[in-house]
């Protein structure tokens, strides 16, 4: 560790850089309740418009750990003011398209800049905020990412019922800027370079072939191809399957925001308590309940019951993501962005890749389908979890 902040500086920190992360995952988020509305104006099926989550969940995963290894390297709030902006042209170049392909390519360009946001952010808080207290503040700043993510649902919904999709873009590309400005004006406490001059594969075998390292890489990749895979297709459930409007359907989902602000707070205190593997478990269970809740609701059409569902899998998500974020700091001593790095390529292709996956299964079956077979998976991956040795 470089430096250590004091408990105000380290709030204060964490908020600036939880809106920066806000802004990440709002930019994909966003689009869930819109894909019927996308869909409509391009003449295609739900079903299809899913890729577009994939586009961008496939390069934000694969680049996170580049952007960390750099991190390491150089000056990490010089890359955020770099990226933010990336973020930005390529959200607003999204509302300009005219067909999916080039939407799709603008999403790729959007999430290879995203990327770095989560992971150069996770690894200022590892250097700066003292280890008994990571998990605390990690929780706190993924609480802040993942209500971005809810909020941007209900936004992204009343923006498309009333202006249209490509509104909701220009807002988002106004958002990420106004982020941007707060980036440089960042009252940062000192992060040096840890000095490490080894080359980013080397880096990589070190972090993945660690003993914690085989354990938490694997369980973040199918974490969030399946938790993911469910949150990518609510607001097309909500507004296909259950009849709801835009704005109802990203109300809906964004109480799944609401979800990982609240649990992000307590993680921290419950991990202290009852340990880290428990922690996880219990976010596997939330997801399970999840699906059971989202099956009932496609029997009866029901919508409470998928508000329901939407906060359970808001508090299986944030227990599993900010538990394995906050255990990927200390994989090795030489380096801390690249572990953090790891995690959200793990993540982040896990669900571009369970977007993939519930769009066969939609096109295959119906919703049904989906969280059925999902809900199958998150059974078994409870009990390989139960046998790991995490700590």
């Amino acid at each position: 560790m470089n430096s250590t902040c004091d408990a105000k500086a380290s709030g204060k920190l964490v908020l600036i850089l939880g809106l920066a992360g806000f802004v990440s995952a709002a930019d994909n988020w966003f689009v869930s309740p819109s894909l019927s509305a996308i869909a409509a104006s391009f003449g295609i099926s739900a079903a299809m418009t899913g890729s577009i989550l994939t586009a961008y969940m496939i390069p934000y995963g694969f680049m996170q750990p580049v952007y960390g290894f750099f991190g390491d390297q150089h000056d990490k709030i010089k890359l955020l003011r770099l990226i933010i902006i990336g973020l930005a042209i390529g959200t607003g170049g999204s509302a300009l398209s005219n067909s999916l392909p080039i939407l799709c390519a603008l999403r790729v360009i959007t999430g290879f800049f995203a990327a770095g946001i989560i992971a150069l952010s996770l690894s200022v808080i590892g250097d700066t905020v003292p280890p008994g207290k990571q998990q605390i503040y990690v929780g706190r700043f993924m609480g802040i990412v993942f209500t971005g993510q809810g909020l941007s649902s209900g936004l992204g919904g009343i923006l498309t019922h009333y202006v249209s999709w490509r509104g909701a873009f220009f807002f988002f590309t106004a958002f990420a800027i106004a982020a941007a400005s707060l980036l440089w004006a960042l009252p940062l406490c000192p992060v040096k370079s840890n000095g490490q001059n080894r080359n980013f594969f080397y880096q990589c075998k070190l972090a993945v072939l660690s003993p914690k390292g085989k354990l938490i890489f694997p369980l973040a990749f199918v974490a969030g191809l399946l938790l993911l895979g469910i949150y990518g297709y609510l607001g097309s459930f909500l507004n296909e399957h259950i009849h709801l409007n835009y704005i109802q359907s990203g109300i809906v989902v964004m109480f799944y925001g609401f979800a990982c602000l609240i649990g992000g707070s307590k993680i921290g205190k419950l991990a202290s308590r009852f340990g880290k593997k428990q922690v996880i478990i219990a976010g596997e269970c939330w997801a399970i309940i999840s699906t059971i809740l989202l099956s009932c609701s496609f029997q009866i059409k029901s919508w409470p019951l998928a508000l329901a569902a939407t906060v359970c899998l808001g508090f299986g998500y944030i227990s599993i993501q900010s538990t394995l974020a906050t255990m990927a700091l200390n994989v090795t001593e030489e380096c801390r962005g690249l572990p953090s790095g790891l995690i959200g390529f793990g993540l982040f292709c896990g669900g571009g890749i369970g977007s993939m996956i519930g769009s066969w299964l939609l096109l295959a079956g119906t919703y049904q389908t989906i969280w059925t077979t999902f809900g199958i998976a998150l059974l078994l991956l409870i009990i390989i979890t139960a046998k790991m040795p995490l700590k």
